[in-house]
């Protein structure tokens, strides 16, 4: 498998600005959903989904590629017949596409219950952020990464840095947004009152976004009902642990689509997608 190599210092200046104008794609779908996605027709939410998964897709599939080939290169013989057999097909594709679909099919409910305005500020500043931090990883990595993956590596850098920034910011606004006041219901009622206020044109959005309410609202519940007093430890480890993984959910399927948009903004480019 012939090496190619990737410079990033002589990359045309022009990259950075189609990076974040690809940036764009993903962050003007989610934001259309937000504002009116309750209203769209059932075909019009099917299509948004595919997108967004699509553009998921193409970064998953560019990280599943680079770790099998970085996998084949240090374990097999450059002239075996298992390189070529194991060097990532249908099988392979089919994971990171599901992957994809339900990543896409998370973000989608979330950006459309999201309430807090505020927080789409933050969205937006991420944008930027990650093409000025993956610049910087890839010219800080290019004197120890194989310039096969260096734009991998950096990638990898990038969101884990950006994923434990947003987590924390996320999880901080959530604990300080006004909740239903839950101390005096039973668990059914508030779940009801939670998942009957949600409303969408598409029966299928509908459920998933009382689907979502109602976890909310078991967070929410246990937290009034258990966190401040000597109730059960197990729910009260429970509650935060449902609170955490929503947040850190939400914000890895957004920084996934945001590095699928780059990974299609430098496809051109790629090491790992051209022929051996």
């Amino acid at each position: 498998m012939a090496e190619v190599t990737t410079d990033t210092r002589r990359l045309p200046r022009w990259h950075w600005v189609n990076q974040g104008l690809w940036l764009l794609v993903p962050m003007a779908l989610l934001l259309a959903l937000h504002l009116s996605g309750r209203q769209w027709s059932h075909a019009g939410l099917v299509l948004a989904w595919l997108l967004l998964a699509a553009i998921m897709q193409a970064g998953l599939w560019r990280r599943a590629l680079s770790r099998r080939q970085a996998f084949l290169a240090a374990y097999l013989h450059a002239d075996s017949r298992w390189r070529w057999r194991l060097r990532g097909g249908l099988l392979l594709w089919l994971r990171q596409a599901a992957q994809a679909l339900v990543l896409a099919l998370v973000l989608g409910v979330a950006v459309v219950r999201l309430q807090q305005n505020g927080f789409w500020w933050l969205l937006a500043a991420t944008l930027p952020l990650m093409v000025i931090v993956q610049g910087v990883c890839e010219r800080l990595l290019a004197r120890h990464a194989a310039p096969r993956y260096l734009p991998e590596l950096a990638m990898r850098v990038t969101l884990v840095a950006l994923f434990l920034v947003l987590f924390v910011v996320a999880t901080v606004l959530a604990l300080r947004v006004a909740y239903p006041d839950y101390t005096d219901v039973g668990l059914r009622q508030a779940l009801w009152h939670a998942m009957q206020a949600q409303y969408a044109h598409s029966a299928w959005l509908e459920a998933l976004l009382q689907a979502a309410a109602g976890k909310d609202a078991l967070v929410s519940w246990l937290g009034q009902q258990y966190l401040p007093g000597s109730g059960s430890p197990m729910l009260r480890i429970g509650g935060w642990l449902v609170l955490l993984a929503a947040n850190g959910l939400f914000v890895w399927s957004y920084l996934v689509a945001c590095a699928g948009a780059l990974t299609l903004a430098r496809r051109r480019i790629d090491p790992l997608t051209r022929s051996p």
